[in-house]
């Protein structure tokens, strides 16, 4: 066994071989995708599909190009704007992609940040950028311009996709920064008289009558997704579009099921990477996907009804507020067709997995454990909610859960760690931040600072967190930003934030102020924060206290403050 470690540690090949075995994967291609409807996906044009395949390639890139093949007049999206076919989203994509490459300078060494709420035009950019090899980075739809100019800073990017909800942010940008070369797309109605503002639908538009084809580029497709950390500023997490293919479909296929066609609901942010995840899961499949700009419960349950949606990914927050819907709205919205409701991003309890479990039923319930720099780690299935209360399941093919002490020594089952996963789907690292990367490694290992457990079944169980991070409505924040903000408030003299249990959102932000002279307006605070950060991380509870507990070092203890304000009403 000694000897077997020694090799798997020094030839990842030979591990990934000996964790999913050819013959294996051979099973796998022929159950799961009998099961998935995956032999039937190449429709009534196999030589177009096989033209397309031979041309493009086999991959994310040529998704929508085969499917156009296959199904051309096959629904491929849906938004409260349009829909597409397949065929006429895989033209878009070319002719967004002609745009973004021959008009507005974008290159492997200029990327492009997307930031707009959830549209089909989101999606084509995406796509497109993902044909041409280029990098990435997905902005939250919320941001404030400081917040946006931080991340193009950091990203690099200098190439904006927006639509008329966030044009305004980014043309403060452009105002005051006019170094930064910043060139702008502009998706849906309204006019800009910036002269670095163009329209989505007229560059379009020129680009198709120009009639230049699109040569797909081989390579790394960098994705790069932000995520707060323990410095209080985002960090983004790199992974490599180009390298999800065959493989990693079939394993999440293995233990859900997700079929051919199928029509998914986006309802959760595509700037986050589980909406991104499962909008690319479905289109793998050929499916429709259903995008709604917002999450809104009712509205949402109304769209699963009459789109007869078939799968929907919603963060714990959502499926709360779902759940918690009068009984005459549920009457009037059946949801017959759907086979699956997967959760997570944010921890989903128990008691809530039992009650979406007694509304949908077991077999439709599923949860994983995974993170943006990790993948996909784990799934556990509603009946194994029901057997193994409190787990996140077991891992998928190809993926390992290790657990190790402070001083990286494995331990054994049902010893609390630090978890670490290693898989061929982990994150390049953190976009221009070696010292954030190298934090997170240890050896071939990468973690999240979560601390956990896993039992002798394998199942994985969660018991905290390493890092000082709230999950709120499946969205992670961490306090650090939140307080470098709020100190520049001239009536704060001190804060700290902290993150307390919350029956809806899981946790919620609170803000513990030592005031700047006797008057302290919490509604005021909110009205400023609202120029500096986006809604997600105002701290919506605060509490007055004369001086923060401090250790000898100054650090502020957390600890009490959870004890003394952990219970207190928001």
């Amino acid at each position: 066994m000694a000897l077997r470690d020694r090799l798997l540690q020094r030839v990842p090949a030979l591990r990934r071989l000996l964790l999913d075995p050819p013959h294996r994967i051979a099973r796998r291609f022929v159950v799961t995708g009998r099961e998935a409807g995956l032999f039937g996906v190449s429709g009534e044009h196999p030589l177009d599909v096989a033209r397309v395949a031979l041309a493009r390639g086999l991959g994310v890139r040529s998704l929508h190009s085969i499917h156009a093949a296959a199904a051309p007049t096959r629904c491929a999206m849906v938004d409260q704007h349009r829909s597409v076919t397949y065929r006429e989203i895989d033209d878009e994509i070319d002719a967004v992609a002609g745009v973004l490459r021959d008009h507005l300078g974008a290159s492997r060494s200029a990327p492009v940040a997307i930031m707009m709420e959830n549209r089909i035009e989101y999606a084509i950019a995406w796509f497109a950028l993902i044909r041409l090899g280029i990098t990435c980075a997905h902005v939250g739809r919320h941001s404030t311009s400081d917040e946006l100019e931080f991340l193009l800073e950091r990203s690099g990017a200098r190439v904006l996709v927006v639509s008329e909800q966030t044009a305004s942010v980014a043309e403060a940008v452009l105002r005051r920064r006019d170094d930064l070369d910043l060139r702008v797309l502009r998706a849906g109605a309204g006019t800009s008289s910036d002269r670095k503002v163009r329209s989505y639908d007229a560059a379009v538009a020129a680009q198709r009558a120009s009639g230049h084809s699109l040569h797909v580029e081989k390579g790394p497709s960098d994705n790069v997704v932000y995520t707060s950390g323990t410095t209080g500023k985002p960090k983004g997490a790199v992974r490599d579009m180009g390298a999800f293919g065959a493989v990693e479909l079939l394993r999440v296929l293995e233990r859900v099921p997700l079929h051919s066609a199928d029509r998914h609901l986006v309802c959760a942010p595509l700037y986050h990477s589980s909406g991104q995840v499962f909008m690319l899961l479905n289109t793998s499949l050929g499916g429709t996907i259903h995008l709604q700009e917002r999450f809104d419960a009712e509205e949402t349950l109304r769209r699963m009804s009459s789109w007869r949606i078939q799968n929907v990914f919603m963060v714990p927050t959502m499926i709360h507020r779902v759940l918690d819907l009068p009984e005459d709205i549920v009457s009037q919205c059946p949801t017959p067709e759907l086979r699956v409701l997967i959760s997570g991003a944010a921890p989903f309890n128990t008691t809530l997995r039992e009650r979406a479990i007694a509304r949908f039923g077991a077999v439709k319930i599923f949860d994983f454990y995974g993170a943006t720099e990790l993948g996909w780690v784990t799934t556990i299935s509603g009946p194994e909610m029901l057997t193994h209360p409190g787990s996140l399941g077991r891992p998928l093919a190809g993926q390992e859960i290790g657990i190790f002490d402070d001083g990286g020594r494995a331990l054994e089952p049902e010893q609390i760690g630090r978890v670490y996963t290693r898989s061929a789907q982990l994150m390049l690292g953190y976009l221009r931040d070696l010292a954030a990367t190298d934090e997170t490694r240890l050896a071939d290992w990468l973690t999240v600072d979560d601390l956990g457990f896993v039992d002798r079944d394998g199942y994985l169980f969660l018991t905290g967190r390493a890092r000082d991070m709230v999950i709120s409505g499946g969205v992670n924040l961490y306090p650090v930003e939140i307080e470098n903000v709020l100190a520049k408030h001239p009536d704060i003299e001190d804060v700290a934030v902290i993150g307390v249990p919350d029956p809806e959102w899981g946790e919620r932000l609170v803000a513990i102020v030592v005031p700047r002279g006797s008057k302290f307006d919490p509604e005021q605070v909110r009205m400023w924060a609202r120029d500096h950060l986006a809604p997600a991380k105002i701290p919506r509870q605060y509490e007055v206290v004369t001086e923060l507990p401090r250790n000898p070092t100054g650090k502020v203890i957390k600890r009490e403050l959870e004890q003394r304000f952990g219970s207190s009403g928001g």
